[in-house]
């Protein structure tokens, strides 16, 4: 039960289990949203690190994943060593220099790490939310075993 403006609401207690679900749901999508948007930021910083080492050194040769998964990794002379073919959102590609290729994943860093501080945030949100319903179930159980009694 709660007090709002000097009534009492009452909430049956499967009410509030099945809020507890709920609650408990969401914060399992938004870890795993979490979760997929550090997975991409990892990807982003290790592609913009790759870039850096063609600035540094002069690469003859690499070896890359012929598919996914890695199951094939297919050694390559890189045709042109000053420009790579950056992914500017959507399906669209360009070729790009070095550096605007290293801007356009910075930005892109950037935005995914807005993303998960955002997400960050809500997930705080829900889980004192569902902490808070935990109580509220626990005082509930408490008190029917204390009128039991």
């Amino acid at each position: 039960m709660s007090e709002q403006s000097g009534q009492e609401v009452a909430v049956s207690l499967d009410a509030l289990m099945a809020e507890l679900a709920e609650a408990r749901k969401y914060i399992e999508v938004l870890e795993n949203q979490i979760n997929q948007l550090n997975s991409e930021l990892l990807e982003i910083i290790s592609s913009r690190e790759l870039i850096s080492e063609f600035n540094i050194r002069d690469v003859k040769e690499m070896v890359t994943p012929a598919d996914r998964r890695g199951h094939i990794m297919i050694k390559v002379m890189p045709a042109v060593k000053n420009k790579v073919i950056t992914h500017i959102g959507l399906e669209y590609y360009v070729e790009l220099p070095l550096d605007k290729a290293i801007e356009v994943l910075g930005k892109k860093e950037s935005d995914v790490k807005k993303a998960v501080e955002s997400l960050q945030k809500e997930l705080n949100n829900a889980v004192k939310y569902y902490r808070q319903l935990q109580a509220i179930i626990n005082t509930a159980i408490a008190q029917a075993r204390k009128r039991q009694k």
